[in-house]
């Protein structure tokens, strides 16, 4: 389904705090070719559904991941903050179309628009952990949701899904979506999500 992914990928997994807390897991794609997946420190039977329920849609996302090159280490930094939106949400849309599994950061509201608007007006330094999980204001997976908006409208526009875009640049999924991309570029945002 993913054109280059690799043919050996490692995957670790582990008990950690690092997850989502409403679900008790957490992932990433670490290089290109490694997969973390951190379960939240429960009894076994709790730890046997979530690795039963939630790693392999995990998956799906993370290898979306390791052929686009967002990854935490070895990757390319993208030129603007939207570049890790327009990543997460491919991935995501991927994630959903692909495993079936509807995430609940796929489900964008109906002013989504508005979020990739303040999206794309953002600088480079932006806080990635506002705009990506838990904002301020209250809104939740903002970069997430709005990323799977433009993966969406970039789909229907262009006929192509979220495994045949997976090498595509995000300035031409932008375009696709039928919006402009940002002019002003720089690499703090992916410097802040690697911590």
């Amino acid at each position: 389904m993913l054109p280059g992914l690799p043919d050996e990928i490692t995957l670790y997994c582990s008990l950690g705090e690092n997850v989502i807390p409403q679900i008790g897991y957490g992932a990433a794609a670490l290089d290109k070719r490694t997969v973390g997946f951190v379960i939240e420190p429960a009894p076994s039977d709790r730890i046997n559904k979530i690795l039963d329920v939630h790693l392999r849609h995990a998956l799906y996302h993370e290898c979306h991941h390791l052929v686009r090159g967002w990854v935490k280490h070895g990757g390319r930094p993208p030129k603007h903050f939207i570049d890790g939106v327009v990543c997460e949400g491919l991935a995501s849309a991927f994630e959903r179309d692909a495993a079936g599994y509807p995430a609940p950061w796929c489900e964008y509201p109906d002013n989504a628009s508005a979020w990739v608007d303040e999206l794309l007006a953002l600088s480079a330094g932006a806080d990635y952990g506002h705009w990506m999980f838990h904002h301020p204001d209250g809104r939740q997976w903002i970069g997430y949701k709005a990323g799977v908006y433009i993966a969406d409208r970039a789909t229907e526009r262009s006929g192509l899904d979220a495994a045949q875009l997976v090498s595509v640049a995000a300035e031409h999924i932008i375009e696709l979506a039928e919006m402009r991309y940002p002019s002003k570029c720089g690499t703090a945002a992916h410097n802040a999500w690697l911590g």
